[in-house]
């Protein structure tokens, strides 16, 4: 996980996540952003305040608006659990 205001971290779980979303609702617009990738970087998801997310899918990028921080969290969940057909019907 990758936040803007931050050092990057490995071996990240869904609590992790919730603390970025945390962190993100209280930073300003210009640093209000985060992003967990799989190891190889093959799926990455970056969500800013705004809610608005870039899904990276083997080095393609698709931009999707989540309408709520809890569907954000549901979305880093599929990621996190490796679920990649659900997170790419999720956004599409």
């Amino acid at each position: 996980m990758q936040r803007a205001w931050s050092d990057s971290e490995d071996d990240i779980s869904i609590k992790d996540v919730l603390i970025a979303i945390a962190e993100t609702k209280e930073m300003d617009d210009e640093h209000g952003a985060f992003w967990v990738g799989t190891e190889e970087e093959e799926y990455i998801l970056e969500t800013d305040k705004s809610l608005k997310i870039i899904c990276v899918i083997n080095g393609k990028s698709l931009n999707y608006q989540a309408k709520s921080w809890e569907e954000v969290e549901m979305l880093y969940d599929l990621l996190l659990n490796e679920d990649f057909a659900a997170l790419i019907n999720a956004i599409r």
